[in-house]
Parts: C-alpha cells; structure tokens; sequence
C-alpha cells in the first residue's frame, strides 16, 4: 500500500467520514458553549501555568480559534481524498459549509455564529485538503512516466 495506502482503504475512509460526520454534527449544533469555554480556559491554564511553554501574549479565544482550525482539518483531507477534487473546491465548499453552520447557530441554535469561525474553519480545511493533496502527489509517479513496480 506504500505511504499513501490509507488513501484508497473504502471501508476505513467509509468509517472515518462517518465518525467524523456525526462528531462534527454533535460539537456544531449541541450545547456545548459553556462546555467549549471550559475547555479554552482548561487549555489556556495548562499551557500557561502548569506546562508554561505558551507565550504571555495568548488567551483562552487563541485555544477557541485553534480548536476551530482543527475541527474542519478532517473535513478537507476527507473531502479531498472522497471527491477527489482539487484542494481549492474543497476549501470554498468548506468556507461555505462553515458559513451556514455559523449561520444556523446563529439564527436558530442555543450557540453564537461568528465570522472567526468561518476563518478557522477554513483554514483547517486548507490545511486538510493541501495536506492530503501533498501526500498524493507524494506517492504517486512523476507525470509522463508510468510506476515502476516495487521490489520486494
């Protein structure tokens, strides 16, 4: 399967876009904000006081906007390797789909939409996707020039 085999395992991506889908509609649409600001604050305590390794300058809404950016970096390495589209399509289907999540938590769940989110998100995405997109053009021939095969 060489370094990209995951890539083109169907029942495991099958199940990883199924665990990531039904977690992603648990943390988006519960309510969780207080939940998710003890969790920034838990963050910030630990990488602060108990590990100090964060500099003076960063606060429990830097460890929100982080965990924003890691949240959708799933989504775009998932939609990348499920569509098989270019890693931009996949970004702006990701701003748009952050956009209306932000959107509906805003309209009409116990939660607060806000456009840094949206900017998380996507850059999560960027990161998934490019990175996906990396590892395939990584392990695959050079254009113009068949695979060679392996030696064993």
């Amino acid at each position: 399967m060489g370094n990209v085999g995951w890539l083109r395992d169907s029942r495991l991506l099958a199940a990883l876009t199924v665990a990531y889908v039904v977690a992603l509609g648990v943390v988006v649409t519960g309510p969780w904000g207080w939940e998710l600001n003890r969790l920034t604050v838990d963050l910030y305590d630990r990488f602060r006081y108990d590990w100090p390794i964060a500099p003076h300058w960063v606060g429990p809404e830097h460890y929100g906007w982080l965990l924003n950016v890691v949240l959708f970096v799933p989504l775009g390495a998932l939609a990348v390797v499920l569509t098989r589209a270019a890693w931009w399509w996949v970004v702006a289907a990701a701003a748009l789909t952050s956009g209306l999540i932000e959107l509906a938590q805003w309209e009409w769940l116990a939660r607060v939409g806000d456009w840094h989110d949206v900017v998380a998100n996507t850059l999560g995405a960027l990161i998934g996707a490019v990175g996906v997109s990396l590892l395939r053009r990584r392990g695959s021939p050079p254009a113009g020039r068949p695979a060679r095969p392996r030696r064993r």
